[in-house]
């Protein structure tokens, strides 16, 4: 059913207190609490909602220096609570939300389940069990145990995973997939568990969907109900209407709501929301049950081999973003909402976080998030790579369930923008050169696609990523997961040649983050790249010879022109700078070219927003949540606003204005030729542009230059005028920059330039918040902001003579803010140091 939020005739108690934990060989296996007691195994106190490794790393007795195998050992949760027992019409009901993953649940010696779906939800009604005093006690078998057991073969293996078994257990594949997650594995409660009083009538099989119908907006809503209703009213936002009640006893109605906005990802507008309740009335007056927030909106797929893209309250979008991974893979982030790292979305301008098929369904916290944030989320249901048994009856019946849970606890969150039925099903196959139609499994093909169409009908549905074209995993049909440039070391005009449709997963790369998180992997006085430390932590496909590190590597010596091997050894710092500009550089030109107008391309979702655990991972944020040098790239070149340059080739360079928001804006541009990081060879201004809300424009950089000048060296009659283009958009009325761009004709300068000055200026606006006024005498690249404690707006950007660029950067109030300012072609680091108020 719909998520109750709350209701004014239920009380609530979380059993979130007073929890231990205990481990046991699997040999012993205790059938019950007093068989457990009797064995006196000693007990560590445990975080609920939380997991085995979450209580294991609070008592110190677990880090990723020191990892097991938790799907080994049998491990007992159990906690005491006091309660008060059910009244005349009351009943009591112990919910438990998500239970890793072969569990047992007994209450006061009675054993009351018996679970083997991380994924399912419970509710048990424990009216008769509930005393003033109660123990309960949790169960977790040990999964290896059930794993060696004999079950019929798959008809083709993956090499995902080292255990084929893992197809029969519906659990996360976090911590199982050994090229790219820490062997940390969901084991226990971690989602929350509560005690639930409820008192004369309450809602079941209840329905509550909103959205836009014709443009208007609507809510529909069904339910049953337990116990004495005279009537019932819908209340969303400030209009209402009374249901009707079939001869069946099921309370149903539409409601218009005149007035309420729509929904829109926030790159294209508004996101409000709207509270939706129902009131019962009842003999014994009225009984208020909250359902949350609800926002109105349209959503379809644009979908064939031609084409892949979703349109938004009728307007097609560009959807980029990232693959999302979970805030924290040792507790699974408990049940609330990861709200810096949807922050950290937002700013970069992503409109798509993708929950794939190898992680685990996010809390209702993080889909109330997304809402509000006004990001859309492409869910994939928990299956990758696998055979998966569908012939399984029971199987397919947990797996349904599954779906149909997760389907109803979310069915009022606007952000549910796609299902997807698998992560790489089909490509799996067919790259094992086996027949279409093993990739293509009933389960996805038919099962996940009627549930989704029954309770998420405003959902578009798709079966499998990637899919598509004459091969699944072909780029220009469909959904693609596109690595060409990224893995298979295409060069950068691949992106276009390509012809990439929609990439559901692109531009992975071995991102390095900043220094103070190197620190907490590498052992003191230990160089980077050849560590056990680094290497550890450094992505590889399964299998291949080759890691992520290398990957980055080759783009450092295609764009910058260095020996990259030779660098590490003699100058590690200077490589590791290097390396953090080639992946951001790599991704910026990417997207940018997918952005531009003309192109093929819909949709982009770069492979890992976070990393895992600390090092050089996919992530454009590391693991302890700070942003690397990669996202900076990644949020200028997915904002709403945007310029870019795009080559041409002969026809030289082209601005490409982007809009996505709905605001009509008059822009001025610049655009100039620098040689030798100051001399100007050509600049021309183009004022009183329109750019449309939500469209965009080119323009050829001929048209702002008096004169014929090879803008992109594509001519080559000589040598190059120019070894540096700059772009600049400014609003007409205010003169605020809106976006900027550069274009280097050669390769990307790797050296020093020993006459360049910047000046760094910090004044604070307010507690905790500074404005860094920066300038310079030369062309400043990829100037980077390394200040401890404070998150600047803006990072490794350009920084051009006769250019004041002002940076918002953002701490805590009473926080002197002090740190440095290092260009990429300066060698001496420029420090800031700025008192705070109330220091």
């Amino acid at each position: 059913m719909a998520k109750v939020r709350a209701a004014s005739n239920q009380s609530v108690e979380a059993l979130s207190s007073g929890w231990e934990l205990c481990e046991l060989e699997p040999q012993v296996a205790p059938a019950t609490p007093e068989e457990l007691e009797a064995l006196s195994p000693r007990f560590l106190p445990a975080a609920v909602p939380g997991t085995v490794a979450g209580a294991l790393s609070d008592a110190g007795l677990w880090d990723f220096e020191r990892l097991r195998d938790l799907d080994e050992p049998e491990f007992w949760f159990r906690t005491r609570f006091a309660s008060t027992p059910a009244r005349a019409g009351e009943s009591l009901w112990l919910c438990l939300d998500g239970l890793a993953t072969l569990a047992e649940v007994f209450l006061n010696g009675t054993k009351i389940l018996s679970s083997d779906n991380m994924f399912h939800a419970h509710e048990l009604d424990v009216t008769a069990l509930v005393g003033e005093e109660n123990r309960l006690y949790l169960r977790f078998s040990s999964l290896k145990a059930s794993l060696a057991k004999r079950r019929p073969r798959p008809r083709y293996r993956t090499r995902l995973v080292e255990q084929a078994q893992l197809r029969w257990f519906r659990t996360s594949l976090l911590g199982r997939i050994p090229a790219f997650t820490p062997r940390v594995v969901a084991v226990g409660p971690y989602r929350g568990i509560r005690l639930e009083r409820r008192r004369g009538a309450f809602l079941e099989r209840a329905s509550l969907r909103a959205g836009l119908e014709q443009g208007k907006p609507i809510v529909r809503a069904g339910f049953d109900v337990s116990g004495s209703v005279r009537s019932a009213r819908l209340a969303v936002g400030d209009a209402s209407t009374p249901l009707t009640r079939s001869p069946e006893g099921r309370f149903h109605g539409v409601l218009s709501v005149p007035g309420a906005e729509p929904w829109w990802p926030h790159t294209h507008g508004r996101s409000p929301l709207y509270r939706a309740r129902v009131l019962l009335e009842t003999e014994h007056g009225t009984i208020d049950v909250d359902f949350g927030a609800v926002g109105f909106r349209s959503i379809e797929a644009l979908d064939d081999d031609q084409r892949f893209a979703l349109k938004v309250n009728g307007v097609e979008l560009f959807c980029r973003g990232a693959c999302w991974t979970n805030d924290d893979i040792v507790t699974l982030g408990s049940d609330s909402a990861p709200r810096r790292a949807l922050e950290l979305a937002r700013r970069a301008g992503m409109n798509v976080l993708r929950v794939g098929g190898t992680m685990c369904y996010e809390s209702g916290a993080f889909y109330d998030a997304c809402d509000a944030a006004g990001i859309l989320v492409w869910q994939d249901y928990m299956f990758a790579n696998f055979d998966y048994p569908h012939d399984d009856a029971e199987f397919v019946a947990s797996v349904r369930r599954e779906a149909e849970q997760f389907l109803s606890r979310t069915e009022t969150n606007a952000c549910i923008g796609l299902l997807c039925g698998n992560s790489e099903v089909e490509q799996q196959a067919a790259m094992l050169g086996l027949p279409a139609e093993l990739g293509k499994q009933p389960l996805f093909e038919d099962v996940l696609r009627e549930v989704s169409r029954e309770r998420r009908a405003d959902v578009p549905y798709l079966p499998s990523t990637p899919s598509g074209g004459a091969l699944p995993f072909q780029v220009d049909s469909r959904v693609s997961h596109y690595y060409g440039v990224g893995a298979y070391l295409r060069p950068l005009e691949d992106a276009r040649r390509a012809r990439v449709l929609f990439a559901s997963e692109c531009l992975a790369f071995a991102n390095i983050p900043s220094d103070a998180t190197l620190e907490r992997v590498l052992p003191s006085g230990q160089a980077p790249f050849h560590d056990p430390h680094w290497k550890a932590r450094v992505p590889r496909d399964g299998g291949a010879g080759w890691d992520f590190d290398d990957v980055r590597d080759h783009y450092t010596q295609l764009l910058f022109g260095v020996d990259v091997v030779a660098q590490r050894s003699s100058d590690p710092t200077r490589a590791l700078a290097l390396g953090r500009v080639t992946s951001g550089e790599v991704m910026a030109t990417t997207l940018a070219e997918w952005r531009r107008r003309g192109s093929t391309c819909r949709g982009a979702l770069i492979w890992f927003f976070k990393d895992l655990w600390p090092g050089a991972g996919w992530g454009i944020v590391d693991a302890l949540g700070e942003p690397k040098a990669a996202y900076y790239f990644v949020r200028r070149a997915m904002q709403p606003l945007a310029l870019f340059l795009s080559d041409e080739g002969l026809n030289g360079l082209y601005l490409q204005l982007v809009n996505d928001t709905p605001r009509d804006r008059t822009v001025a541009l610049e655009f100039s030729l620098l040689r030798g990081g100051k001399t100007q060879v050509a600049d021309g201004k183009l004022a009183g542009v329109l750019l449309p809300g939500q469209s965009a424009i080119e323009i050829p950089a001929a048209r702002l230059l008096e004169r014929f000048l090879d803008t992109t060296y594509a001519y080559r009659f000589g040598p190059p005028s120019h070894d540096l283009a700059v772009a600049r958009m400014t609003d007409s009325a205010s003169g605020e920059e809106l976006g900027s761009w550069s274009y280097f004709p050669q390769r990307l300068p790797s050296g020093y330039d020993d006459e360049l000055e910047l000046r760094a200026v910090a004044s604070e606006l307010e507690a905790g918040v500074h404005s860094l006024s920066l300038t310079a005498n030369r062309a400043a690249h990829w100037v980077s902001l390394e200040l401890p404690g404070f998150e600047p707006e803006d990072s490794y950007f350009h920084l051009y003579p006769g250019v004041e660029r002002r940076v918002l950067v953002r701490g805590r109030a009473g926080v002197p803010l002090k740190g440095v300012v290092q260009p990429l072609n300066s060698r001496a680091p420029v420090r800031v140091q700025a008192s705070s108020q109330g220091s």
